[in-house]
């Protein structure tokens, strides 16, 4: 009983290693809550998945949905949005407004807005978000799960 107790005791501060580090390097789950992303992610209830392999803008694309810190709030407040645009592309600042202005994405920025325009605090109005905010890409939602598509990459049916 003693030899069992005690290989559960070494067991248990490996399994919190392990624990953390998949959480904090290669996957984690979270609820999300706003009007931002319909229809893509419902405003309550929906969970995500977020690949951390892709942190700091790793391998995004135009098209990809990211979580990161938000650029005002802090690095307690996560977000997730749309890239629109990656460093050295020409974005239209605010389409919504109707004038076309256009910018360049600074190097090291990624342009972000919600799908849903009229509810969306993003880059039309903090500006280009630092690829080092970014925590990981999202890549998948439920309930019932789902994995997200990039509608930028998607082949039309013809």
């Amino acid at each position: 009983m003693a030899s069992l107790l005690h290989r559960q005791l070494r067991i248990l501060p490996l399994t919190f290693l392990w624990t953390h580090l998949f959480w904090t390097k290669c996957y984690s789950v979270g609820d999300t809550l706003g009007a931002s992303m319909l229809p893509t992610i419902n405003v309550s209830g929906d969970w995500i998945v977020i690949s951390k392999f892709h942190s700091r803008g790793r391998g995004i694309i135009v098209g990809d949905l990211v979580s990161y810190a938000h650029p005002i709030d802090g690095p307690d407040v996560n977000v997730v949005k749309r890239v629109i645009g990656l460093e050295g592309d020409f974005v239209v600042k605010d389409p919504s407004d109707g004038s076309g202005d256009m910018l360049q994405v600074p190097k090291g920025h990624i342009w972000t807005t919600g799908d849903n325009l009229p509810h969306s605090l993003d880059s039309r109005i903090y500006g280009p978000v630092p690829m080092a905010l970014v925590r990981g890409k999202v890549i998948a939602k439920g309930l019932p799960w789902g994995w997200i598509k990039n509608p930028f990459t998607e082949e039309v049916n013809q």
